[in-house]
Order: structure tokens, then sequence, then C-alpha cells
């Protein structure tokens, strides 16, 4: 893990209309580190993650994403995008086209490789997914957690720098969660810079390098998951982690 950040945000705010989503938000994630954002519904976590490929633009403060100032009016979004992939909570898979087209067209139409370049390429990552004998499917022929490991591999067909994953297994049935969780201990232990929107407590105890615990728009607490998940400090963090540990038991 290199000391270089891949991300800082500094004093970050968004609202919609009159109601702050996030309110002076200050971050730093590292190259190679995994981060993992939990807290409440309606906390900021989902609006954080999309701000830093501006999916969703910030009312001020300033990130910088892998070299780049993603808040300068002078960005190439494009070109910055190009080195971040995104893995959502509904899959977002073309349903016209089969799983190895929604794999390659990305690459073609904004990478420019060849078909037989951007074939392969996608080949070896539903491989890396367990789904390469799934390439000439339609995404309605996936069970949902089939449907987002697609969305991993057509996302690191891009050859990302960066992973960001917005509550990823948030809509799949319980039995299909583990695989795509597995799929993510494997980015993370070869070394991908990833954030990730998660309630999997468990997951980020296990794999996250840090994590934040955020409310009401706020960086509540931040620091390993050990120190977050396992000896949390502040009153909100231990509420929330005792409701979702009864919720699970």
């Amino acid at each position: 893990m290199t000391s270089t950040p891949a991300v800082t945000i500094k004093n970050l705010h968004k609202s919609y209309g009159s109601n702050p989503v996030l309110k002076g938000i200050d971050l730093t994630v590292d190259s190679g580190q995994v981060l993992c954002l939990i807290g409440p519904s309606g906390s900021g976590k989902s609006t954080l993650l999309r701000c830093i490929n501006l999916l969703e633009t910030p009312d001020s403060g300033s990130i910088q994403a892998l070299g780049q100032e993603m808040t300068s009016p002078d960005i190439d979004l494009d070109a910055a995008r190009r080195q971040m992939g995104m893995v959502f909570q509904h899959f977002n898979l073309f349903p016209h086209l089969t799983v190895l087209e929604n794999c390659t067209l990305a690459q073609r139409k904004v990478l420019g490789r060849s078909a037989q370049e951007a074939q392969k390429i996608a080949l070896d990552n539903l491989a890396k997914v367990g789904l390469a004998d799934y390439a000439q499917r339609k995404p309605s022929q996936l069970s949902g957690g089939q449907a987002q490991r697609v969305a991993i591999a057509r996302a690191l067909s891009m050859n990302p720098s960066l992973m960001l994953f917005d509550e990823p297994t948030s809509a799949l049935d319980p039995e299909t969660v583990g695989d795509v969780l597995d799929i993510m201990r494997q980015l993370a232990a070869e070394g991908m810079t990833m954030i990730l929107v998660t309630h999997e407590i468990s997951f980020a105890q296990q794999v996250a390098d840090r994590v934040v615990f955020m409310a009401d728009g706020q960086i509540v607490e931040e620091g390993s998951a050990q120190q977050v998940i396992g000896n949390p400090q502040h009153e909100r963090t231990k509420t929330f982690l005792s409701r979702l540990l009864h919720q699970v038991n």
C-alpha cells in the first residue's frame, strides 16, 4: 500500500433544495485501501460516493480523485470517470444485450478497443467472477447475484484504478450475497482501491482497512474496523451497530 492518496475530500457540502445531505465532509482514501462507509439510511453515504465521480454535483468543497481535481470547472469528466468503476445496487445492465455485450460495449465505445480485444478482456473478467459460461445469456436469465457479478466484471473490464460500490448486496437474496462478497474480497486482496457503502458489517470487519460511520450528513467516527465496529466510542455508532446486530440475530 502506497502513501499517495487516491481520493481527498475537503469540506464537501451537498443539499437537495433546503435539505442538507452532506455537511462539511473531510475524507482521505489511500491507494490500495478498502474503505467502508456505514450508517443509517439517509445519512449521506450514497450521496458522498456519487459525488466522487460527479454523478451528484457538490454545492461546495473539493474532491481530488486519482490525481484529478473533480470539482474543477475544467475537468475532463469522461477521462476522469474512465479510471473509476462503479457498481450500483440494481446492476444497471442493458437488458437487450448479452452478458458479453454488456461487458464489451463501453470498452469499445469509450476506450476504443477492438471487438476482439474487448471480448478477450470481458471473458477474462467474467471468468474471474465465475461466469464465463454465461457470456451469451441475457440479464433476464440471471439471478440477482449473477447479475451483480456481471456488473462487477463489466466495471473491471475498463481497468479502473478505483472501484466504488453503492450497497452492492442490498438488493440480493441472502444466499447470493456471499458470492458477490467473495469477489470483493478477492479484489481487496489484489490491492484494488475500493470505497463501499454497505450494511454488511461482518464483511466490513474482515476486509476494510478503514471504516467510516456517518449520520446526519456528517462523519461521526472513523478508524480501523476493529476500532469502529469492535470498540465504537460514539453513542450514535454504538446504537446503530447494536440495532443492526439485533436485526441479524
